[in-house]
């Protein structure tokens, strides 16, 4: 339990990825209240059993966590999508706290709804699924969007889209057009277009010159929005200090964990 609370806490680890199944739901209770304190991405990665579905609830219901359950047909797709592209709890933190005025003025479904957007990097992929998801009409969407001053349903859309793959474009070698093919994207051609509204730079070039998170951060928000600068092609300054590489720590239970980390060549690799 030490170690687990100690890895938590670390600045080094990007992503937790625990097994439901190895925690109590005490232990899954204090491991929720860590994560609020210490934000975190976490792949909870587990066995369909009694015991790990009492732990996951508790972690579904307060926490980010982003669920592969081991056993089923796409288990293998379904956990290289959740390692690459566990969202940027940096990014997305900036981005809310940049855009909560406007978040504060939605109707309180559609403010759940896109917070949980970013959080997860999970929904909707057009406005149409964002209000079936909410139980309105596409125009009490449209309305509540225009009212509260966001730009359009689909913007909002795009940013929380753009904003779970932002890490995966820039601290791997992942080929992009595989990048934006997990993002749901049909084409890259789609996905640089979509960079370039909200960010101003489409993905080669800011895998070669990475902008960090807080500027990434003022250029969607400011595009999101009604009142915010028009989008431009904007090049990455030379001054611009790429991230960190990303991290995955990987825990089970209380004694044993190891590190997986990211391969330039694209694989995501679990040294056990």
């Amino acid at each position: 339990m030490r170690k687990l609370l100690a890895e938590l806490a670390s600045p080094l680890a990007d992503c937790l990825v625990l097994d439901p199944a190895l925690l109590t739901p005490s232990v899954a209770e204090t491991v929720s209240a860590q994560l609020a304190e210490y934000p975190r991405d976490v792949v909870a990665f587990s066995s369909v059993t009694t015991a790990a579905l009492e732990s996951a609830v508790i972690l579904a219901q307060r926490t980010s966590a982003r669920f592969v359950f081991r056993g089923t047909p796409n288990e293998r797709s379904a956990l290289e999508r959740a390692l690459l592209l566990t969202p940027y709890a940096e990014l997305h933190s900036m981005v809310l706290h940049r855009i909560d005025p406007q978040l504060n003025r939605l109707s309180p479904g559609i403010r759940d709804q896109v917070i949980s957007m970013f959080r997860t990097g999970e929904g909707p992929y057009s406005p149409a699924a964002l209000a079936a998801a909410t139980s309105l009409t596409r125009r009490s969407v449209d309305r509540s969007i225009d009212e509260a001053g966001f730009v359009s349903a689909r913007r909002l859309i795009e940013a929380a889209r753009i904003t779970s793959g932002y890490r995966a474009i820039i601290t791997t070698g992942v080929p992009l057009v595989k990048i934006a093919e997990m993002l749901g994207y049909k084409v890259k051609r789609t996905m640089d277009a979509q960079l370039t509204a909200l960010i101003g730079i489409p993905s080669g070039e800011l895998r070669a010159r990475p902008l960090d998170a807080a500027d990434v951060a003022r250029r969607i928000a400011s595009n999101l929005t009604a009142y915010g600068a028009a989008p431009q092609n904007l090049r990455a300054p030379d001054t611009q200090i790429p991230s960190k590489p990303a991290l995955l720590t990987l825990i089970k239970g209380d004694t044993n964990h190891s590190d997986s980390r990211r391969k330039t060549t694209g694989d995501t690799v679990i040294n056990s």
